[in-house]
């Protein structure tokens, strides 16, 4: 929360060496890249330099300490996403004030839960060190950030009034955020007339008046075994008779019931009515609002906003929000006067910035809180939203939308590059128009994607903002990756959700080698499933025809895997490599004895033969004639014969066999 830089120290020998210089590259995931670096310059000679060789050229990954990385915080995250999505139909609805009142509510009871699991965190016995100095560190900044926004609400957000009083909502305020004096007050309580036997008892009495805490002091000091006296029961009465200010109540009756109520206490205390009983008196001095005890008293406060609005309500207890300015100011430097060591924390700053109203410095200073610009983010979506404090920055001549619009983007973007809260990121970006979707665009393709559920998760939100480019980018990704995990129908299966004809293509023809090689098929489901997407490239449609081909002559259906066999040797996609294989797949319905292959299909197979494969065979041989170490083998190869070039004689028998008997056959019938 201080403005202190972080600072590191890295002890490399070669950064050492190069005159302690270092270079740095930013990578994605908000990490710099740090090496060694020796200084070049114009006229520095090109020549290795003295260190060369020696040590090794070390990388260090920097890092910015972040809360975001601490699981607990998922939740706060989650839920205050939610909310934010509701404010944004809120703000398309035109809803009154009091429902934006209940959003800041809301976001405030969000950081209370947050802070409640970190405390049950701290206490379980499993929690390291480590998780310990990250939970006080959370504890510190979010207990600062309520606080801040409880502040805020009380001052902008809550209906404002001409004759809006905030004292006995200040008082709310300090009690909340410094509630150990209550938690003993509780204990005296419990121990009814044995509690004035305690060595705090007075000062416990000092401070609860100090917070404005006029009732449990009363009430303690009727348990008090000199309850009955009448000393007791005259400064009883007069903490009973005391005007508090009700809403709806008459402004200048209660003031006057005040100034009356206020002067009688004066002219009891000139009496000395209570010099009997100092510490009794101490108490009402206080009431009273002398400054000898109010200023004992602020010599033990913790901050200097602590006792501020217990002072109000004895001195002035009718003050308004446009007064606090001020009774703020003069507060600050009589506190400062009387604890000249105290330096003001960030924190002590920005609640005096709000009680000044000096909203512009307010929003500055809440960006440099370790909360990874959370709190400024929603809090000024909330102010745009609402229209609050919209007068305010016309004034100072702040654009509130783009202010907005800023803080958001930068804020979605930084949730964009987290590897667990990139889904919360998305729905920030959506309120950024095209400058968000521009950037959910370039990166969603870079959210390291662990699984298929994510990545479908992925797709589905690229869907939702037509961002086709990113669904394909996954897809690639995803391909490229089972392929290598030796998963090809899955990789066969993303690559035609990419729509890459390049990618379809590679892993066809990775499927259509490994069976020319090993007579396997791989991934047959995939294959007898491609239905209508087989178009997506040519040679799919090919590896789908003869995966039908293969199907058919498996289950001995020689006349249809025939049919369909002249027709891919007919179609012009068969590949280069794959001639030997489609050829040598009709050799044994040529040979049947019972002819499958007729006259006119078979003349048809020996064309091919001649025009087809023959002059690769030839073209093949002549490159392998400038390469040595090459030969037919490595272009065509199928696994039912040792050389290609064998098959040649072999086909053309088996065609000129099966054309004897198929005219035979043919003639015969049609006599």
């Amino acid at each position: 929360m201080e403005d202190d830089i972080p600072a590191f120290e890295l002890e490399d020998k070669l950064a050492m060496r190069c005159g302690n210089t270092l270079t740095g590259v930013f990578v994605p995931g908000s990490k710099i890249a740090l090496s060694a670096f020796h200084p070049v310059k114009w006229n520095s000679q090109d020549a290795p330099t003295d260190s060369a060789g020696r040590d090794p050229v070390l990388i260090y990954m920097a890092e910015e300490a972040s809360l975001s990385d601490e699981p607990l915080l998922r939740s706060l995250l989650a839920e205050a996403n939610s909310t934010f999505a509701t404010l944004q139909q809120m703000g398309h609805m035109k809803a009154v004030n009091s429902e934006y009142l209940k959003i800041s509510l809301t976001y405030r009871s969000i950081i209370r839960a947050f802070l409640e699991k970190v405390e049950l965190a701290k206490k379980s016995i499993d929690v390291q060190p480590s998780q310990i100095k990250r939970y006080n560190e959370a504890i510190m900044v979010f207990y600062a950030v309520e606080c801040l926004w409880h502040l805020f609400e009380i001052l902008y957000m809550e209906p404002q009034q001409h004759n809006q009083l905030v004292v006995q909502k200040l008082l709310q305020w300090a009690r909340f955020h410094f509630p150990q004096t209550e938690d003993r007050a509780t204990d005296l309580l419990l121990m009814a007339d044995e509690a004035s036997d305690c060595d705090d008892y007075w000062l416990i009495l000092r401070t609860l008046l100090m917070f404005g805490e006029v009732d449990v002091t009363r009430a303690i000091l009727c348990q008090s075994r000199k309850a009955r006296e009448p000393v007791y029961q005259a400064a009883e009465l007069i903490l009973k008779s005391m005007p508090v200010y009700q809403e709806g109540y008459a402004l200048q009756k209660f003031l006057s019931q005040w100034e009356f109520w206020h002067l009688d206490l004066e002219r009891k205390l000139q009496a000395n009515i209570f010099a009997s009983e100092p510490e009794l008196e101490w108490l009402l001095q206080l009431v009273r609002g002398n400054n000898e005890q109010w200023n004992a008293g602020i010599k033990t406060s913790q901050d200097w906003y602590e006792f501020l609005p217990g002072y109000l309500l004895y001195t002035k207890p009718a003050c308004k929000p446009f007064e606090l300015r001020i009774v703020a100011t003069s507060w600050l430097n009589r506190w400062s006067q009387l604890k000249p060591e105290w330096q003001m924390s960030n924190m002590s700053r920005m609640v005096m910035q709000l009680m000044e109203h000096d909203i512009k410095v307010f929003i500055y200073d809440s960006q440099k809180l370790n909360d990874t610009h959370w709190f400024s983010t929603h809090l000024i979506d909330l102010v745009y939203q609402s229209g609050h404090l919209k007068s305010y920055f016309e004034q100072n001549s702040l654009d509130l939308p783009s202010l907005r619009h800023s803080m958001i983007y930068e804020y979605g973007s930084y949730l964009m590059t987290s590897k667990n809260l990139w889904q919360f990121g998305v729905d920030y970006l959506d309120c950024c128009h095209e400058e968000g979707k521009a950037a959910i665009e370039l990166l969603l393709p870079r959210i390291p994607v662990k699984t298929e559920r994510q990545a479908f998760k992925i797709i589905f939100l690229a869907r939702q903002r037509g961002l086709l480019g990113v669904e394909q980018e996954i897809c690639k990704v995803l391909s490229k990756r089972s392929t290598q995990e030796g998963r090809h129908g899955n990789a066969l299966e993303w690559a035609i959700r990419s729509k890459d004809v390049i990618l379809v293509t590679a892993i066809a023809d990775f499927i259509l080698q490994h069976y020319s090689n090993t007579g396997t098929m791989l991934c047959p489901d995939v294959l007898a499933s491609f239905g209508a997407r087989m178009f997506i490239s040519p040679r799919l449609v090919f590896l789908a025809k003869y995966y039908e081909f293969y199907e058919l002559y498996r289950k001995r259906e020689f006349l249809s895997a025939a049919d369909l066999l002249v027709n891919l040797l007919d179609s012009k996609i068969t590949p280069d490599y794959f001639w030997p294989s489609l050829l040598i797949d009709a050799v044994p319905m040529l040979e049947s004895k019972d002819p499958k292959i007729f006259s006119q299909e078979t003349v048809a197979i020996l064309r091919h033969l001649e025009t087809e494969l023959v002059p690769l065979i030839e073209r093949n041989k002549r490159k392998t004639a400038t390469f040595s170490n090459q030969s037919s083998k490595t272009v065509f190869k199928d696994f039912r014969v040792e050389n290609i070039e064998e098959i040649l004689n072999l086909m053309r028998l088996a065609c000129a066999r099966n054309l004897s008997r198929a005219l035979i056959i043919e003639k015969t019938l049609s006599l």
